[in-house]
């Protein structure tokens, strides 16, 4: 097993790693990598962007892995840009803390980056029960698909099943954030993620800039990982209004005004229609009283999420 890089080297592969709160799974997230690889060298960034001792834990338990000092809760993708200013590899891994790897998985990736030039890499995402994590079916949005989601609900079957039969590296649109490699040349000629994306829709920007920049993106089913989905409810009302802000900071950064606006009201009306379906439901169901809860904010409230994160530069 190569031992991970040492001060000074210069490795081939830096696995960057953003913590928020992270304290609960992150040792066997680190322990895992060291584990499972073994090709090439590389180097373990992480910073901490929340205040749960994971940065303490992570110093005491594995000096071996390099700590970039917190700057606050400032996000996953300025948290990657800045742990890639540190980073000394000519290949960028971007990996969950609430993931584990499994049978060589960054090994496997990198052969794979090494035999088919391209811009970006990436694996498949397992969850601990062996299903396709939901982050492996993200494609470059389109206005006419949020509209069509807004009334016919999002069409995740078909890639589902795409994937689960996929058995040859495949070329793909967009890659699951949490388990992805892009080459240095790549990321730093799109100057990496947009800062002005604070939490949810930055990978949906970067990979729609890597493509007007004429990279190539490839998915192989050879590298598999398990992701835990360590941080929480899906449908926590913090969770849904920054998903409901990023996928809107999208719109506002790539559509002019009018397609930006009509995007806005398609992602209302597919808020309203989870929300009215959950209060339905709800009336035999705890679970789905709860989630109508979680939309009350965002449907009931759309300027707290409807301009983006324009003026902000943290999530404290």
């Amino acid at each position: 097993m190569t031992t991970p890089i040492q001060h000074g080297a210069h490795p081939e592969l830096s696995i960057l790693i953003v913590a928020y709160n992270s304290a609960g799974f992150i040792a066997d997230c680190i322990a895992s990598i060291v584990e499972h690889t073994s090709a090439g060298s590389y180097e373990i960034l992480l910073v901490d962007n929340g205040k749960d001792g994971t940065e303490a834990l992570v110093r005491d338990r594995f000096p071996q892995v390099r700590i970039v000092p917190s700057q606050g809760n400032i996000g996953f993708g300025r948290g990657n840009n800045l742990l890639a200013g540190h980073a000394r590899g000519r290949f960028l891994l971007l990996l969950n803390p609430d993931t584990r790897l499994v049978d060589h998985a960054v090994d496997r990736l990198l052969e794979f980056a090494r035999s088919k030039p391209a811009g970006a890499w990436g694996g498949l995402t397992m969850y601990p029960d062996g299903r396709l994590d939901g982050g492996n079916f993200l494609t470059i949005p389109t206005l006419k698909g949020l509209i069509r989601e807004s009334f016919f609900g999002l069409q995740a079957g078909s890639r589902e099943a795409a994937l689960e039969q996929l058995t040859a590296p495949q070329q793909v649109s967009v890659l699951c954030g949490g388990f992805m490699m892009i080459s240095r040349e790549a990321w730093n000629a799109i100057d990496g993620f947009d800062p002005t994306f604070l939490l949810y829709a930055e990978e949906l920007d970067l990979f729609t800039r890597l493509k007007a920049a004429g990279y190539e993106v490839w998915l192989t089913p050879d590298s598999r990982i398990v992701h835990d989905v360590g941080s929480g409810n899906p449908d926590s009302p913090g969770r849904l209004l920054y998903s409901s802000t990023g996928r809107m900071h999208y719109a506002r950064r790539h559509w002019p005004f009018p397609g930006a606006q009509l995007a806005g009201f398609a992602l209302w009306l597919t808020m309203v229609r989870r929300w009215a379906a959950s209060g339905l439901i709800g009336l035999a169901s705890a679970r789905h009283r709860a989630r109508r809860k979680a939309y009350d904010r965002i449907v009931l409230n759309p300027g707290c999420w409807w301009r983006g994160y324009e003026g902000r530069n943290s999530l404290e």
